[in-house]
């Protein structure tokens, strides 16, 4: 690569960092950011494996093929930092008044799977083109106080949201590495899935939580280093993500960004165990989709995953995951998640668990 070129890949890092920091700094002074649930998104599944994107750079193969499962899991409630119960959020009429942060049907538990299939090539020795293909499984059981639905389950599946994504180093030395990366994801998920839910007889409009794509074209942008070293590597990536416009039931989720550093250890022959400390923040969603709304105009929303003034917020996880190269340039790693800290507008179901697991090969 030429000095010019080096030069033009830095210059567009350094813009990419001042970008992501500023996005972060204008989404988390004014209040608490909002999330949309679905954590289990294409660009983090993206981008999750930093160590295995590094490492499958230094094999002089061109293609690389993996196959990732993940699977998290939401119950507990959260009103900014305080946990509450579903006595809380649950609406008992006769004995409390109607409230913004209380509703007449109650998601306790949210499944979402993700089988994800992601092909990658190697345009140069720095430059890499990489997609991915998920496929969505959602499920939710709920409580609620309308006769004849005091406890219910609603489940979607289908194709996701496809992501395309180029990243090239920007910078290298024999011990470091600094990569930049951006591209776009497809809105092939659908957000007209429906469901039987308590507002009205036969099937309707399921929530934001239930659907399998954002709607929007969305703009991944990420930026990461790697430092070498003899028995351990350590690294750090931030990420952001822009969604544009609104989709065709007038919303549009939040943007979404987070910093995280990790460290590998590397002394053993074959399995290589690290730790990864993540901090995520989620935008509120912008509008709303009126199908999902009842004709009340005071309490026009008839649970929290229909609000979209209570999705969104801070967290902070830790992952501990192991890495095993077996056969000829094959691998497998596997990662848990549990969040640390949580910050979340609400009443809002909180993410109890994150757990992956990949396998892939370069050829």
């Amino acid at each position: 690569m030429t000095r010019m070129c080096w030069r033009s890949l830095q210059i567009a890092a350094h813009t990419l960092l001042c970008f992501v920091l500023v996005g972060l700094s204008q989404t988390g002074s004014a209040q608490t950011v909002p999330t949309d649930l679905l954590d289990l998104s294409i660009e983090e599944l993206f981008e999750a494996n930093v160590v295995t994107e590094a490492e499958r750079a230094e094999v002089a193969r061109r293609w690389h093929l993996s196959y990732t499962y993940a699977v998290s899991d939401y119950h507990d409630y959260y009103l900014g930092t305080r946990r509450i119960g579903y006595d809380e959020v649950l609406f008992q009429p006769g004995q409390e008044d109607r409230t913004n942060s209380n509703y007449p049907v109650v998601p306790t538990e949210i499944k979402q799977e993700v089988h994800a299939l992601r092909l990658a090539y190697d345009l140069t020795p720095a430059v890499t083109l990489r997609a991915q293909l998920p496929l969505v499984m959602q499920s939710t059981d709920h409580i609620s106080i309308v006769p004849g639905y005091d406890a219910f389950n609603i489940s979607s599946e289908g194709i996701g949201d496809i992501a395309l994504v180029v990243d090239g180093i920007v910078s290298q030395s024999l011990s470091s590495i600094w990569k930049l990366g951006a591209g776009v994801s497809v809105p092939t998920g659908s957000i007209d899935e429906e469901g039987d839910t308590p507002r009205a007889p036969g099937n309707q409009q399921l929530p934001y939580t239930m659907q399998l794509g954002s709607g929007t074209w969305d703009i991944p942008l990420l930026l990461s280093f790697r430092k070498y070293g003899a028995q351990w590597d350590w690294g750090a990536n931030a990420d952001f993500t822009w969604r544009t416009g609104k989709n065709d039931r007038d919303y549009r989720l939040g943007n979404k960004g987070g910093v995280a550093g990790w460290f590998q250890w590397k002394g053993f022959t074959a399995l290589s165990p690290g730790m990864r400390l993540h901090y995520r923040w989620r935008g509120r969603i912008a509008g709303q989709d009126a199908a999902l709304l009842v004709p009340n105009p005071q309490f026009p929303y008839p649970a929290p995953v229909t609000n979209p003034s209570a999705f969104g917020g801070e967290q902070i996880d830790l992952t501990v995951f192991l890495r095993f190269p077996f056969a000829n340039g094959w691998y497998t790693e596997a990662s848990y998640a549990q969040p640390l800290y949580l910050d979340l507008n609400g009443p809002q179901s909180s993410e109890k668990y994150h757990f992956s697991i990949e396998i892939g090969t370069s050829f």
